[in-house]
């Protein structure tokens, strides 16, 4: 029985090198096969990628943080100092920041840059701001909408803006970005199952004669098949292989942009790449799209085919 075993794997051992090796001898084919294969398999890898930071920044900012409060123009500071007082003591309030008009100028010119043009201006037509950051419970989209509805009944409160009005069209930028990388890996996948398949029955019309005299001295249909399965888990592994190094080219050539944009708002974020754990799954993955196909478009043709 071990004997068995040992001759079992040894069999497949040696069609699992000869398959590599009859790749090797076709060189120009199977590079552009595989090269192919290796950009099908890039474009849902980088969308996932995308996907995924995406995902990132957005439970970054997962809830509002903070609140905008603009006071009424014209509001004397006495009346924004009282305001101040009062919502101070309210509960759902963790903390609050005044700036008055003259600060938000200040501010204004240092950040936009418009400071010739702010100079032509006679009067400041800047209100008072008072930034108000709620408790954690009152962080929540619901809680924080009623929070805002609130304030906005106070006296001398002009409007009040919450940081969920971005939020909302992050999540729905988020939302856009995952329902495209899972329309485009599915189309893309199923294009590598169809690439590997043709070149396998390619193969098998070309090699008819060898087959039909390889059954009239009685191989089987799965011992004929084997070989064109483990050059199908070469497609995939391959192909698979180069796709991860196109897609770390693809994030390295982004972090850059990425860093830069994140660097604006003020965001230590940077380009996150694919894990060990994820790395593994694209491998498994392009693995059993090759190894499907060639079961599927090999076999088929292997049973048309009888010896004469």
């Amino acid at each position: 029985m071990a004997q068995n075993k040992t001759g079992f794997f040894a069999l497949h051992k040696q069609q699992c090198k000869q398959s590599l090796a009859d790749m090797i001898r076709r060189p120009l084919g199977n590079i552009l096969t595989l090269a192919v294969l290796a950009f099908a398999l890039t474009l849902p890898t980088s969308f996932y990628l995308f996907a995924k930071n995406v995902t990132l920044v957005a439970q970054v900012w997962q809830n509002p943080t903070q609140m905008t409060v603009y006071v009424e123009p014209g509001t004397s500071a006495g009346r924004v100092k009282q305001l101040h007082d009062e919502l101070v003591q309210w509960p759902e309030i963790e903390s609050l920041e005044s700036i008055s008009p003259e600060q938000g100028l200040v501010e204004f010119r240092q950040q936009a840059g418009f400071e010739q043009a702010l100079s032509l201006l006679d009067d400041n037509p800047l209100p008072a701001v008072l930034i108000v950051k709620p408790t954690e419970a009152w962080q929540l989209d619901a809680k924080a909408t009623e929070l805002a509805s609130r304030l906005r009944l106070e006296n001398g409160v002009d409007e009040v803006r919450l940081d969920s009005d971005w939020l909302q069209r992050l999540a729905a930028i988020k939302q856009l970005v995952v329902i495209l990388a899972m329309i485009i890996s599915g189309l893309m996948l199923f294009a590598v199952f169809l690439i590997v398949g043709n070149t396998l029955r390619l193969q098998v019309l070309n090699q008819r004669d060898e087959i039909q005299v390889m059954k009239l001295v009685g191989a089987t249909d799965s011992f004929i098949l084997r070989p064109y399965l483990y050059t199908g888990v070469w497609y995939g592994l391959i192909g698979g292989v180069a796709a991860w190094v196109l897609t770390a080219l693809v994030a390295m050539l982004l972090d850059g942009a990425v860093a830069h944009l994140a660097n604006l708002y003020d965001s230590p974020f940077r380009m996150v790449g694919f894990s060990w754990d994820e790395s593994l799954i694209l491998l498994m993955i392009s693995v059993f799209l090759g190894l499907l196909a060639a079961r599927l478009s090999a076999g088929r043709h292997l049973k048309e085919i009888e010896p004469i």
